[in-house]
């Protein structure tokens, strides 16, 4: 099945986990603007991972434009979205072509292409209605696939929306009798003859329509059937087929009629000729202020950055985002390119959402240079990386500052910034607090400010299997003694002094330090008190800062191998990464799927034609996983006998 690509060309968010891994929700942005008067700014799905994009096709063409005035997005048309249908070919080709649309990110049908467009248009001739925009719906592709499987009766066909295909007989002429079932329930039965001589499209294809709204007998569910098929016998083997070629769209559209509603936005026009899509913010002028999470139209919103100076030589940063929570793994990928003898190609945080970038403080610096000789990626330089660290506040400003820094699109801790006790605790405390000095990063873990209550019935949650536990106060001394666990297990004990008057940031800082890899200690959590109560019946303490990073480094040792590329220099007191892909030549060649360094692939478009006119488009890209929320464990009733 042909999934529809998310492109993500800033910065990835997981809600609960960090990029690569399963989380509960992903929030993928476009490129970052900046809010001045008179500025108009543009998102597409080169720059923005919401909209929708085919790379086998160059399909997809949703853009959203935002125009300020003052820090204003007036209405009607401070916010523009606009999308128009292309013609795609079914991926079982023999069924001719559709008009597919973009629409708030996903692909959508709009209705199957005549004769002019294709000489044996099959699926259109099959449907009474053609043009589902005719009716001013949309109907979401839900599959699109030629894959082979085999069903049988008891092995049906599994579709979307609940529906399933199975076998119900094969006669000894080779007649197959289907049946279509929906939840359960038998809504439709049919002939087909896929092996007879001469079978035509109609022999080998069953098809359902149905009407959708006012748009009457649409097909849509459609599977073809290829020889041979298989008898079953009396000793048990069922009746069988081979499937190669499905699609389907939902049967429940989305309404696009004007003055329709999606959010703030309103369709404004709709044209069923054309095929296109035009949407304002009538009625909902929009302020662009500093921390702002505005929801624009369905799953779409704007950020805006928690910055700490705004004036016109450092104007407000914010972008578009789409927030992801159904299911699924999407590809969150660069800007496309294309494979031409020559040229040179730079991803970076700007057009690739799989590198570390936060808005906020405007840092990150990944690079990803490729270097296209013919059609390959030659030894050593042509693909080369490189990234360096930054200072960055600890969000408990009473830390001081460290140097972060992007590796592989992870938040990365490269060194504490040397100061002293009362200004750069951390550094102060840890032996070694330079990680890169031991060829060494950790990822950063937990950074932030917020409060939180720890009572003696409750512990601290980090991660990696850490919490922290409030064990006593001593009334007498004001101390607050603490147990940090791993897994269960005591690593540690210690008190803190946040009673004390004119506690210093020492005596309110709880530090955890390890030997990471046999360097010298380093903290690698740090937990500050803003205070502590207690009673009779229960002790408590109140948390505004907390610091973690893994206890599992990052090696980058030089001539350390990470996929294809290869650590070639390593600057501890400039904190800079370079790699390459000494001794892996790599070549683009179509339909390719190359694993470069960590997460991050490169992949070639499987385009019909690739030509000096239609040179091979290929990008980079890195995976987000949506989990399926897990529901709670049934609770068990215990009855008296």
């Amino acid at each position: 099945m042909r999934t529809p690509i998310f492109a993500l060309l800033i910065l990835l968010f997981l809600a609960t986990t960090t990029s690569g891994t399963a989380a509960e929700r992903v929030e993928l942005r476009g490129s970052v603007a900046v809010a001045y008067d008179g500025a108009t700014y543009t998102w597409d799905p080169q720059n923005f991972p919401g909209f929708s994009y085919d790379a086998d096709e160059n399909i997809g063409n949703e853009r959203l434009t935002l125009t300020i005035t003052d820090s204003f997005l007036e209405e009607p048309m401070g916010v523009v979205y606009e999308t128009t249908a292309q013609l795609a070919e079914f991926d079982l080709e023999d069924w001719g072509s559709y008009h597919k649309i973009s629409f708030l990110g996903e692909e959508h049908f709009a209705g199957y292409a005549d004769e002019s467009y294709d000489e044996r248009p099959y699926l259109y001739d099959k449907s009474k209605d053609d043009n589902l925009m005719a009716g001013e719906q949309l109907s979401k592709i839900l599959i699109d696939e030629e894959h082979e499987r085999t069903i049988t009766k008891d092995s049906p066909l599994q579709l979307a929306e609940g529906y399933e295909l199975a076998i119900k007989g094969i006669d000894a002429y080779g007649s197959v009798w289907l049946n279509l079932t929906r939840d359960g329930e038998v809504v439709d039965s049919n002939l087909i003859a896929p092996v007879k001589d001469g079978a035509t499209m109609a022999d080998k294809t069953y098809t359902y329509a149905k009407d959708i709204g006012i748009t009457q007998g649409i097909v849509v569910i459609a599977v073809h059937f290829k020889g041979p098929l298989f008898h079953g016998t009396e000793g048990g083997l069922q009746d069988a087929a081979v499937v190669d070629g499905i699609w389907q769209i939902s049967d429940s559209p989305v309404s696009i009629g004007e003055g329709s509603i999606f959010g703030k936005m309103r369709v404004s026009s709709v044209d069923p000729e054309s095929m296109r899509i035009v949407m304002d913010n009538q009625d909902n002028q929009i302020t662009l202020s500093e921390n702002r999470d505005i929801s624009l139209m369905g799953d779409f919103g704007i950020k805006t950055a928690d910055q700490d100076e705004i004036s016109a030589e450092e104007p407000l940063r914010y972008y578009v985002y789409r927030e992801i929570t159904e299911a699924g793994t999407y590809e969150i990928r660069g800007v496309v390119s294309v494979v031409v003898d020559g040229e040179m190609v730079e991803w970076n945080p700007t057009n690739f959402a799989g590198f570390y970038y936060d808005i906020d403080e405007d840092l990150g610096t990944e690079s990803l240079v490729l270097n296209i000789y013919d059609s390959a990626l030659e030894e050593p330089n042509g693909a080369v990386y490189t990234t360096y660290g930054q200072r960055k506040d600890f969000e408990n400003e009473v830390w001081g500052s460290y140097w972060v820094i992007g590796f592989l699109g992870e938040e990365h801790f490269a060194s504490y910034v040397e100061g002293t006790a009362f200004d750069a605790y951390l550094y102060e405390d840890s032996a070694n607090p330079n990680l890169m000095a031991a060829e060494m990063i950790s990822q950063v873990l937990i950074d932030d400010d917020e409060e939180r209550t720890v009572t003696s019935g409750t512990s601290l949650q980090l991660a990696e299997g850490y919490e922290l536990m409030l064990k006593s106060i001593d009334t007498s001394t004001d101390k607050v003694s603490l147990e940090l666990r791993k897994n269960g297990q005591i690593v540690d004990t210690n008190t803190v002094e946040p009673l004390k008057e004119g506690a210093t940031v020492q005596e309110k800082t709880y530090t955890y330090k390890e030997r990471l890899n046999g360097a010298g200690e380093i903290v690698v959590i740090a937990v500050h008190f803003k205070n502590a109560f207690y009673n009779i019946d229960q002790m408590m303490a109140t948390v505004d800062g907390v610091w973690q990073i893994s206890d599992e480094p990052v090696s980058i040792q030089e001539e350390t191998t990470i996929g294809k590329m290869a650590i070639q220099a390593v600057d501890a007191e400039a904190k800079t990464i370079m790699m390459d892909n000494k001794d892996n030549k790599i070549n683009l060649y179509r339909n390719a799927d190359i694993p470069l360094m960590g997460t991050i692939r490169i992949k070639t478009a499987d385009q019909d034609d690739v030509t000096p006119e239609e040179p091979l488009r290929f990008y980079i890209y890195k995976e987000a996983t949506v989990e399926a929320p897990q529901l709670p464990a049934p609770s068990q009733e215990i009855g008296m006998i």
